[in-house]
């Protein structure tokens, strides 16, 4: 692979850990919102009426298992659409293709989201994983996580 430019700057893992950090809060601050809002609905729907054990247990799957899932589209849907998520923008950083330095394929950006957020459906061991697959990133002369190198990706800033 080619890389981007040399005239672009790689961010490391303090910056990047910075800006997922941002990006979980909102994340956070959305799940509250959509449990809250569903809660409220239901209520509204069916005043007085209990829950199925069907519905507690979906809902118990969700709050548990549905972190990873929430990331995925989170992280894909902004890749795709900006090239960067919120809190990427607020550090100033990017995500381009590792190959020439350019906007992202849907390809890449639907690998890279699902390399770093699908693990994180299991909690505890996901969240370790994605810690992990980290790393790399203060080691490799791009400054590439393996989420990155899965999909052929450079977190640049700009």
């Amino acid at each position: 692979m080619a890389g981007p430019p040399p005239s672009v700057e790689t961010v490391g893992l303090g910056r990047r850990l910075a800006a997922r950090t941002v990006d979980y809060v909102l994340v956070v601050i959305a799940a509250c919102v959509f449990f809250v809002f569903m809660a409220l609905v239901t209520v509204a729907l069916t005043p007085g009426a209990e829950t199925t054990d069907a519905q507690s247990s979906v809902w118990a799957f969700l709050f548990f298992f549905g972190w990873g899932l929430l990331l995925f589209f989170y992280d894909w849907l902004y890749l795709v659409a900006w090239g960067r998520t919120i809190g990427k923008m607020m550090l100033g950083i990017k995500v381009v293709s590792a190959a020439d330095g350019g906007r992202l394929t849907q390809g890449q950006a639907l690998g890279r989201a699902a390399f770093f957020g699908l693990p994180q459906t299991l909690p505890g061991v996901g969240h370790l994983f994605s810690l992990v697959e980290a790393l790399p990133v203060n080691f490799d002369p791009q400054s590439r996580a393996l989420h990155d190198r899965a999909a052929g990706t450079v977190v640049i800033r700009g």
